[in-house]
């Protein structure tokens, strides 16, 4: 019999520890009042927070709202410090969380106390570690629930000065500049609603092309390229390549592909795409006439891309801007760049441009 009621002690206790274990939940009490808490919240930031509007729910007795982090890196011992990772069997070292929420809420508790209560709502792991990272398993470190707590505790929400208070009224906008951004508005959601009726388009050339779902590696060939597409090549003449020449394919009449070695030792290719519909058949879910500067950037954000603008040259005369992405993957530097806000042409070389 105490055998037995032995073992059920046991098996409470392992059972409470299992439970311990994957309790994400974190509670304390802050002697400030839910108004005050509600003001500062919004003011919380450290390396990985972002500027972005957040959700917010309120009664006169509870409020909730989220924390978010983004762009959490791990490779081997250089570990974010805010997860600990559950990865699946199998899994690679390196893995890239796009985004983790922390709900945090207020309770009402007195005029001048509240109880707060820090939860993890959602992690989002990159496409590539996506099937990876166990999300259900994976556990909050305390880390960013200390933080918070921290500011909590002592945050003062800076007051503003009649000097501030001055300089806010003299920037109030004019009615004309009102008027300006109101018109700029109603411009961009034409836009967008324009955009919407564009045709989108699957090209079975460009899912031929990339058919192994990521980015030509290189080195490579031009027959490689010829193989693929079952299009023969023009060669025009170029000084700078190896051979004199390079290799050209004009793909249904919209895209065209270049392939070059130069004399320096420089490999690339790049796809450009010339038509007005959204077309699909790019590795990593891009979209040509479609994917934007900031998605591709949120996209490759492991890989530590780059976006900025930078000018080419129209003709002897005249430059233009281009904003472009740029990142380092699998040992070649990949440019994106958006011709029309959108990305309209793909190089791929193995030296930075």
């Amino acid at each position: 019999m105490k055998f037995k009621l032995d073992h059920k002690i046991f098996t409470l206790i392992g059972m409470l520890c299992c439970s311990l274990s994957f309790a994400q939940k974190v509670e304390f009490t802050v002697p400030k009042s839910i108004d005050v808490l509600e003001n500062i919240i919004f003011d919380f930031q450290n390396d990985f927070t972002k500027p972005i509007a957040v959700d917010a729910a309120a009664t006169p007795d509870d409020f909730s709202t989220t924390v978010d982090l983004f762009d959490l890196k791990y490779d081997g011992n250089n570990k974010n410090p805010y997860l600990n990772l559950a990865l699946n069997k199998g899994a690679k070292a390196k893995q890239f969380i796009e985004r983790a929420s922390w709900t945090v809420t207020f309770k009402k508790i007195s005029k001048k106390s509240t109880k707060v209560s820090i939860d993890i709502e959602s992690i989002i792991p990159d496409r590539w570690s996506k099937k990876e990272v166990d999300v259900k398993l994976t556990q909050s470190t305390g880390k960013v629930e200390n933080e918070i707590k921290e500011f909590l505790l002592h945050y003062k929400k800076p007051k503003s000065s009649s000097a501030h208070a001055t300089a806010d009224a003299a920037a109030e906008p004019t009615a004309e500049q009102i008027a300006a951004a109101e018109a700029q508005a109603v411009a961009q959601m034409a836009e967008l609603e324009n955009r919407k009726i564009i045709q989108k388009t699957t090209s079975k050339k460009l899912q031929a092309l990339f058919s192994k779902k990521q980015f030509i590696t290189l080195p490579t060939t031009a027959d490689s390229f010829t193989k693929l597409l079952q299009i023969q090549p023009t060669e025009p003449e170029c000084e700078d390549c190896k051979g004199g020449k390079y290799s050209s394919w004009d793909i249904e009449d919209v895209f065209n592909l270049i392939y070059a070695k130069m004399n320096d030792g420089q490999e690339y290719y790049a796809l450009q795409y010339y038509g007005d519909k959204k077309v699909s058949g790019l590795p990593y879910g891009l979209v040509f006439n479609e994917s934007s500067p900031s998605e591709c950037k949120a996209k490759f954000a492991r890989y530590n891309a780059r976006l900025y603008q930078t000018a080419v040259e129209v003709d002897a005369n005249t430059s233009s801007a281009l904003t472009v992405v740029t990142f380092k993957m699998n040992g070649s530097f990949i440019r994106l760049e958006f011709g029309n806000q959108y990305l309209t042409r793909l190089h791929v070389s193995n030296k930075e441009q």
